[in-house]
This record gives structure tokens, C-alpha cells and sequence, in this order.
């Protein structure tokens, strides 16, 4: 979540001096889900300027959860590079817990007292449509009023198509039909959030969230072209993971998304043990998780317009299918028989034929209605 650091100013980079003194400093991003889900903490180190703005994964540490009195609850897995897991964790929402790591350099690490918060549910996920596109909320509260601090996370899914339907491919020096499982006329794409979604009502009388803006799409954006889904996580979080968070939201909102380097130093709350004047970065929380589900239709949103700009397909003869066909850059659409004989086949571009070609999958998402 937070990497490298930078600060742009008079055309020129600036580098902190504890950048310049340390400049790989461990970055730990993630939180600690109270469920039979999966945590997942990611770890990486900050990189110079010079280095380019991408972080480097911490391989090889060692991660454990433990409770106040030092006993260890839960060990983490190292699943790939800087990814470290635990399938399942229970913890008491009237207990704090602490995060210790050890790197592979020997260096030892350990969390601030973590606090234990219960989400409360997600009343809803709405939207309203506006002529410059359309915005979608969340709405919560939490009638105990323990939780005022909230965030959020989301996963958008849309169906969407190509210009023209195939149902034909080029292979192994022929033209021969689709088979219903490679069809490339309807595809889906997943994208996760990649900013940072926080409400308080803590100068509020209750702790209620209403219509908290989380995702806008702009008008005929190709999201909303089929159908759009998009799953809402919602965490509770302590007042000082908020502040910490609002510090970082104000910072990357200058710069770009929460993956870009950052201009200033963000001190969290995990800290070196042998070095307490080390900068680490990150701030982990610990919650359970609340999620919902809503769909979208092209049809509930029109006027929206989205159309790939194409060229009209054109029809190759049969003495020249592998001049257009073998390059990959141009896909056979449908026969070209005008006398009841194949004379040819008609061909469009693959962006304009393959829906695959922007980045999505023709495999239907289990949850897809």
C-alpha cells in the first residue's frame, strides 16, 4: 500500500534525508481478517529514485501473531514473493494482538497493541445515474456506536463485447470453426480498487454512513456497456488507522494511485525493535470483514453509449488467408460465399474481434447471473 518515497517540487524530485540515509526501508501492507477467510500481508522494501518508483517483495521472514501475554496464535505462510498467509483466524474483540516479523537479514520487527474491531453489516450499495456518468455509495451504521471508523475495498466486474462476432479461428494453416468454449464475442474483466475509500461519523450523533461515494464511472464508460458488478468490503478500523490512512489518501490523491511513490515519510504502526528511529512503513488493523454484492444493467443506465471504433470487416480469398490470418493481426469473422461456394472468408482486426484482446476473460464468473 504505501512504497517508495517522493516529493515533486520546482520540476525536481526531492529525496527525504532518511531516504537518502536508509532508502529500503520495509514497507508492510495488509490487515489481519478476523474470519475463516484468508490474511494476507504483503511485504516490500522501498526503492530510491534512481531505482524507479516499484517496490522490491521481502522474500524469506518470518511472521507470527501472538497475543498480549507473548504467546504465539498464528504462524504466516510465505505463498510467493512478499506474500505471506494465514487461512483462518479467531481472535477476541476484547483483547489486543501483536504482529512480529522477522526478515531475512535478521532484522526483527513487532506491531503496536492491535485493537480487535467487529464490522458491523452494509445496509446497502446504491447508485445514482448523473449526465457525466454514474455514482455508486455504500451505506452502514452501526447502532452501538462503537465503530465511527470505517473503509473500503471493492472489486468491479463487467461484461462486456466486441465489435463483431467470430465464429472462426486460423489454425495450423486453415480456417476452421469455433468451438463453443473459445468464443471471443463476450468477455469479463475484474479489476480490484486501487485508492483508498474511508468515512468517520465521529462528529455525528450516531454512527450512521449514508450514501458514502466509493466508485464513479464515467458516462458511457465500456463498465456499464453489459452488465457491471461490483462486490464492497467494508473493515472497521481504529481512529489512528484512520488518521493514518486520511494522511495517505491526502498524499496519493496528489500523486496517483496508493502504489506510486509517496512524498513524505508515513510512519505506522509497526516498528523496528533493534532500531526504534527507523522509519517502517504501513499500519496494519485487525476486523472482520462485511461484504455485498450489486449488479448493474446497461438497460437501467441508458443513454449510454459505448462502441469500439472499427473498420468494416473486409473479405480475404482463400489464396491469401495466411498473409492475414498467420500474423494474428487479423481474425476471421464469417464465410464469404456469394455463389453457395466458399470464395473466401470476412476478416476484422483482433481488437475488434477478440474480446480477449482487452484484457478480459471469455470464462463466465461463477456469480454472474
Amino acid at each position: 500500500m504505501v512504497t517508495g518515497l517522493l516529493l515533486t517540487a520546482c520540476k525536481e524530485n526531492y529525496e527525504p534525508p532518511v531516504i537518502k540515509t536508509n532508502p529500503y526501508l520495509l514497507v508492510v501492507d495488509g490487515f489481519i481478517n478476523n474470519s475463516a477467510d484468508t490474511t494476507s500481508i504483503y511485504l516490500s522494501r522501498t526503492r530510491k529514485l534512481s531505482d524507479g518508483a516499484t517496490n522490491s517483495p521481502e522474500i524469506h521472514a518470518q511472521l507470527t501473531l501472538e497475543d498480549a501475554s507473548g504467546a504465539i496464535l498464528y504462524y504466516f505462510q510465505e505463498k510467493d514473493n512478499g506474500n505471506y498467509i494465514v487461512p483462518g483466524i479467531s481472535l477476541d474483540v476484547n483483547r489486543t494482538y501483536k504482529l512480529r516479523i522477522n526478515t531475512a537479514d535478521g532484522k526483527h520487527y513487532a506491531s503496536d497493541e492491535i485493537q480487535v474491531k467487529q464490522t458491523p453489516p452494509i445496509d446497502s450499495v446504491s447508485w445514482e445515474r448523473q449526465d457525466n456518468g454514474l455514482t455508486i455509495f455504500v451505506n452502514t451504521h452501526d447502532p452501538q456506536n462503537n465503530t465511527r471508523y470505517y473503509r473500503w475495498e471493492y472489486t468491479n466486474t463487467w461484461e462486456y463485447y466486441s465489435r463483431y462476432y467470430s465464429g472462426f479461428k486460423y489454425e495450423n494453416h486453415d480456417v476452421i470453426p469455433r468451438r463453443p468454449d473459445e468464443d471471443v464475442y463476450k468477455c469479463w474483466t475484474t479489476r480490484n480498487s486501487t485508492d483508498l475509500q474511508l468515512g468517520s461519523s465521529a462528529k455525528l450523533s450516531e454512527d450512521v454512513i449514508h450514501k458514502s461515494p466509493i466508485r464513479f464511472i464515467p458516462v458511457n464508460a465500456i463498465e456499464l456497456s453489459g452488465i457491471y458488478s461490483i462486490l464492497v468490503r467494508q473493515y472497521a478500523i481504529t481512529k489512528e488507522g484512520y488518521e493514518y490512512f486520511q494522511n495517505l489518501k491526502k498524499i496519493t490523491e496528489q500523486l496517483g494511485s496508493i502504489f506510486d511513490a509517496q512524498p513524505s515519510q508515513l510512519t505506522g504502526n509497526i516498528h523496528l525493535t533493534d532500531d526504534p528511529t527507523e522509519p517502517v512503513l504501513g499500519f496494519v488493523t485487525a476486523s472482520s470483514v462485511e461484504i455485498k454484492r450489486i449488479f448493474i444493467r446497461h438497460e437501467e443506465v441508458v443513454p449510454w453509449y459505448y462502441a469500439l471504433q472499427c473498420e468494416d470487416p473486409f473479405i480475404v480469398p482463400l489464396d491469401s488467408l495466411e498473409d492475414y490470418f498467420g500474423t494474428g493481426v487479423y481474425i476471421p469473422t464469417s464465410q464469404y460465399s456469394p455463389r453457395g461456394i466458399i470464395e473466401g472468408y470476412y476478416a476484422g482486426t483482433d481488437g475488434c474481434v477478440d474480446c480477449t484482446s482487452h484484457g478480459g476473460t471469455n470464462v463466465k464468473p461463477d456469480f454472474w447471473p
